[in-house]
Order: C-alpha cells, then structure tokens, then sequence
C-alpha cells in the first residue's frame, strides 16, 4: 500500500489508540492506517463508515443513522449516504454495531428436563451452556422451559408461557409432534424463529434443524440387528406416550423395518412392536415379561431412545443377557449395562453437540445475521463396550 504524508501506524486488535467521536466506528475491531490523522482503506480492502462519511462530506454518526435507520437524517442526504453505500459496496461489522448498540437477545428453549428415568437430555443443555458462555458478551439470555417427557399438557402450559414471553427466538424439542406443530405455526405468526432440535417437523417452517436423520438411523440399527440374527424374530420397542404423536420415535422404527425388509421380504412376520408409556421400571418389567411369555422365540430387541437400560435392567432380572439389545445414547444408565454386555450397540446422537449447534444457529441469525444451515444433521455413532473410553461426544 502507498501512503503519502509524515507518518503511519497499523493497529490490530488489541491496540487501543485514542478514539475520538468521529472516528469511533473505524476503530472498533478492524486493522486501519493512519495517514496524517486520516484512515485510508484498510488491510482488507473494505468500505468503512469513517469512508462513507468523508465522501458523503458528513460525520460517522449520521451514516450510522442512515445504517441503522434512526434518528433523523433528512431526505436529501440520506439518499446521498445510501448512494455511496451502495457504491462501496459497504458491509456493515455486525459485531461491532452490536456491542456497541447493547441490544440483548433472549431464546427460548423448550425441552424435556433429564431425570431418573433418562438424562440423556442433560448433554443438550450443558452444550446449550456453553455455547452462552461464549457468546453471552453480546447480550444473549437463554430461559428455559421444562416439561415431562411423557407429560403432553405440561408442554402445552410451558409452550404458551413461551409465546406469551416474546422471546427473540426459540429452540424446541417437538417431543409431542402434534402439539409442537401447532407451538412452531404461532412462532411464525409472531415472527419468532424457530430451531429443532433432536426431531424435526419438516412440514413445519423452521430456521433450522439440529439432530441425526432418524430414519437412517434405524436403519443402521437393523443392519447391526441382522448381522448377528439374521432372520429371527425381533422386538421393536417404543418408550411413547400416544401411538404416532412422537414422530421422530416412529421413523427410527420406519428405518429399521426398511431395512431389514431390503434383507428378508418377510420380515414383517419376524418383527413385532411394542409401545411402552411408563417409566416405571416395575411397570416396565411387567409389561416385558407377559411380552416375552407370549413370544418365547423373541431374540433380539430395539429400543428406539435412551431408556434402552429399562429393558436391560429387565433382562438382567430374568437371565436373558443371550436376547441381542440395541438402543441409543451414551447416558450413565447406559454405559453400566454396555460395560457388562447386557447392551450390544448404543447409537450416539451426540447430544451436546445439538445443544451447542441450536444456540449458535440462532446466534448467527439474530446476532451476526448470517442465515444457518437449514438442516444439520449429526453423524450415527455405533458405541460398543470396546471403544466406550474413547467416546467423547457425550460431554
């Protein structure tokens, strides 16, 4: 770069030279040059409000008004600013303007609180902490929302105490797929984005989707299922409240019914479904044992979410480790029975990352105004008693 006159400086960003109310705007994060008190372009090359001011021959803090269209600038010279804008091709540093501005933003987040009977919900909510404790300097709050996972009416209240509350955005966990599909319609009337997490109502407008694809994810679990069965009856077991409420449970079960009818055309004659909506292991027990009794030749058994370890603690119970168990995270319940091999294969969800991701998605959307990847999808982990140590993803 050529510069002419007595003297030149560069300043990155931790340099803090004195600033000025004219030249506040150009000072804040970017790396400048001083030319006899005056900044020419920068390193990058890119338009600054100090530029648009000097050309526009007025001062920053009225650029800054036509940028952020406040105040009052007249016609004529608003005209002229956005005219020069438009020429320079001007991108304004959001991170800056939003430090400097103090705006907060507030998310909601409305998902299931982690308790005995599953903590798999623990990891999104730690991830969700430490993506604020990140970015929290720019004014993000995050209140959250529990509800019962098997408790439709408590996300009904805490979904319409969240509308009521006009967060700046939101992040839901569509357990209960009917009632969150009529929650994610209301955010669209009040313009609130909205990002899934863990399930995804794709019929639904959203911002974003965090999570596995369910589907493929049974499907890999029947290809783990029938490499060591083959064609021999199987038990597809669903921890839900009401038969087609909770989609995304379906659709592991969908993937893994696909996949084996690729393996065995039949296989509708080897698979049986049962639908669990308790917690309670004594319940649990109850209802396995008579299942069992009327299906002797049942040999291996899918648990399409966390409360695999119910069904394992069961077997545990009546001597039949030989039955093949597959169902998904790696919560502490889980890992006990993984380490003694009454569960063969947990598909990990890596749910902190999901936690971590949705507050980022909505970050970049309010904050940096960068629109997110619509759908992000996380990758199928197979965990086994073999490679549990090295497993990282459940933080």
């Amino acid at each position: 770069m050529q510069t002419t006159g007595w003297f030149f400086f560069t300043c990155i960003h931790s340099c803090r030279p004195t600033v000025s109310a004219d030249n506040y705007y150009s000072h804040r994060f970017t790396r400048y040059i001083v030319v006899r008190n005056k900044p020419v372009h920068n390193h990058s090359g890119k338009a600054r409000i100090k530029d648009i001011a000097e050309r526009a021959n007025v001062s920053p803090g009225t650029v800054d008004r036509v940028i952020h269209d406040r105040g009052e600038v007249s016609k004529k010279t608003r005209e002229k600013v956005l005219r020069i804008i438009r020429e320079l091709d001007f991108q304004p540093d959001v991170v800056a303007s939003t430090l400097a501005s103090k705006k907060s933003f507030r998310i909601a987040v409305l998902m299931p609180r982690a308790d005995r009977s599953s903590r798999f919900w623990e990891s999104p909510a730690t991830g969700m902490d430490d993506a604020l404790n990140e970015i929290g300097h720019f004014g993000v709050r995050m209140d959250h929302y529990w509800f019962d996972y098997f408790d439709r009416s408590e996300f009904v209240r805490q979904a319409r105490q969240v509308l009521q509350n006009k967060p700046d955005g939101v992040i839901v966990a569509p357990v209960f797929s009917e009632e969150a599909g009529d929650f994610a319609g209301k955010t669209i009337q009040h313009s609130i984005p909205l990002v899934f997490i863990n399930a995804c109502i794709a019929q639904q407008p959203h911002l974003a989707f965090v999570g596995q694809d369910a589907q493929r994810s049974g499907m890999v679990a029947a290809k783990l299922m029938y490499f060591g069965l083959g064609d021999k009856p199987v038990l597809i077991v669903n921890f839900i409240h009401k038969k087609g409420n909770q989609a995304h449970i379906l659709e592991r079960e969908e993937g893994f019914r696909k996949q084996y009818i690729s393996n065995n055309k039949k296989a509708d004659t080897i698979l049986h479904s049962l639908q669990i909506d308790t917690a309670s292991q004594t319940l649990v027990n109850n209802i396995l044992g008579e299942t069992l009794k009327d299906r002797p030749d049942i040999q291996g058994i899918f648990v399409t979410n966390s409360r695999v370890h119910r069904v394992a603690a069961f077997l545990e119970k009546v001597n039949r480790q030989d039955i093949r168990l597959i169902g998904y995270d790696v919560t502490k319940e889980n890992k006990v029975f993984l380490a003694r091999d009454t569960i063969d294969f947990l598909i990990g969800q890596q749910p902190w990352e999901q936690g971590y991701k949705s507050v980022m998605a909505l970050f970049n959307h309010l904050v940096l105004k960068k629109e997110p990847k619509k759908t992000q999808h996380l990758p199928i982990d197979i965990i086994t008693r073999e490679n549990i140590e090295d497993y990282h993803n459940n933080k």
